[in-house]
């Protein structure tokens, strides 16, 4: 057992056993299912149910940026907590914990429709989605070695686009019940599916392979990983290096994925159905966006596997930045869900590859996930204001592309991991 983590949760019942099955990848497919509520649900079905909420509300564009801001606020206090909470807990119960979090608060906003209410509410949100994707992608440094980490980040990755096509698919359908509004009636069918799942986590998860006497999975690295328990002083260059990088992401992303629906019923006409099936073709993709970049990262580096990704990136921006034709549209959907969850996946490989496992990688991480955040928070912010003042978002989805690029450069001055 490693001394450096702390497992006050660890199992002593044997858990579940499917055949020859490793449990690594139980727990990737458990992780999957939770970053399912804590991003798909937590996060990316807010875009959905934003311009019902900002109608019965009355929210304008600067409004409807700062309640996503919130949730982000509430992902960075998560962040800032983490290398507290994790080594003390673990990941089973952080991650459980933190999905009962998000329920309550999804509760809550079934039940309100006071807007400093519901920002208040959307913070705890935020937090309790921070408190699933940390734990969640840091434990695959436990459970594999490099040579399978970015695949199975890619299947916990492919959770998040199941909340997209739920909600995709499901929001245009809602009605209002008894005295609640239409988006109302989400939060609280959310809110359902958060207790499960969290009860779910709870089962299945551990936190270490000795808990149940197994093994990381994948082949076992050639040159020896140091188990270190902080940071070297000459690896920060690199996480500030890595930070930018990943911040740019987040910004840029956070505004595609908040307000490309408004965009779609606003900038391009369609119906809230249309959109809502559109939003959801990128839940599809992306289930596979993950697992597709952590394999190719696998083979090719994480440093040429960045650049790839924000290749695309880049242009999906941009087909709906200078563009306001339908086709310019649906390529955009289609390269944005196709490689939307690439680059987390790749930093959280990252993190383990060059700092090493499993202390110092966590910390990376978390240090990595708050340059994330940050940017995450001031994108839809900003975007929001550029489109009080254009009218649009063409003009937020263009500076998007464009730093996308500059993220292309940052990505290819990376040094090579050294081969493990």
């Amino acid at each position: 057992m490693p001394e450096d983590i702390i497992q006050p949760d660890k199992a002593h019942t044997p858990p579940l056993r499917l055949g020859s099955l490793h449990y690594a990848w139980i727990v990737a497919a458990t992780g999957s299912v939770a970053m399912f509520c804590g991003l798909g649900l937590g996060r990316f079905a807010f875009g959905m149910l934003l311009p019902s909420m900002s109608a019965s509300l009355g929210l304008n564009y600067t409004q409807s940026g700062i309640l996503g801001f919130t949730n982000l606020i509430g992902y960075l206090v998560a962040v800032l907590l983490s290398p507290l909470i994790i080594p003390r807990f673990g990941t089973r119960v952080t991650g459980t914990a933190s999905l009962l979090l998000i329920a309550a608060s999804m509760l809550g906003m079934a039940f309100t429709s006071s807007f400093p209410l519901l920002c208040a509410l959307y913070v705890l949100t935020g937090i309790g989605s921070g408190g699933v994707v940390l734990p969640m992608m840091s434990v695959m440094s436990h459970w594999f070695f490099p040579s399978h980490r970015g695949l199975a980040l890619g299947l916990v990755m492919a959770g998040p686009g199941f909340g997209i096509i739920l909600s995709g698919f499901v929001v245009p359908k809602l009605l209002p019940f008894s005295s609640l509004m239409s988006w109302q009636t989400g939060w609280l069918i959310f809110a359902i599916i958060n207790v499960i799942v969290a009860w779910l986590t709870f089962t299945l998860i551990r936190n270490h392979p000795d808990d149940v006497n197994r093994n990381p999975f994948g082949r076992t690295p050639t040159l020896p990983v140091k188990n270190k328990k902080k940071l070297e002083r000459s690896n920060v260059k690199l996480l500030v290096h890595l930070g930018i990088i990943f911040a740019i992401y987040g910004a840029t992303y956070m505004v595609y994925v908040t307000f490309i629906v408004t965009s779609m019923v606003g900038s391009y006409q369609l119906s809230e159905a249309t959109a809502g099936g559109i939003w959801a073709w990128i839940g599809l993709l992306s289930v596979f966006s993950g697992m597709l970049f952590g394999w190719i990262s696998d083979h090719i580096g994480r440093r040429l596997g960045l650049a790839l990704a924000f290749f695309f990136l880049a242009l999906a921006y941009l087909l709906v930045g200078l563009t306001d034709w339908h086709l310019g549209l649906y390529l955009s959907i289609i390269l944005f869900g196709l490689v939307v969850w690439s680059v987390p996946v790749i930093m959280a490989a990252s993190a383990g590859d060059y700092f090493g496992a499993p202390a110092a990688a966590a910390s990376a991480l978390a240090a990595l996930t708050f340059a994330f955040s940050g940017g995450q928070a001031l994108g839809p912010v900003a975007a929001g204001y550029l489109a009080e003042l254009t009218g649009d978002f063409s003009i937020s989805y263009m500076v998007s592309g464009i730093a996308a690029f500059v993220a292309i450069g940052l990505a290819l001055l990376l040094r090579p991991q050294k081969s493990a």
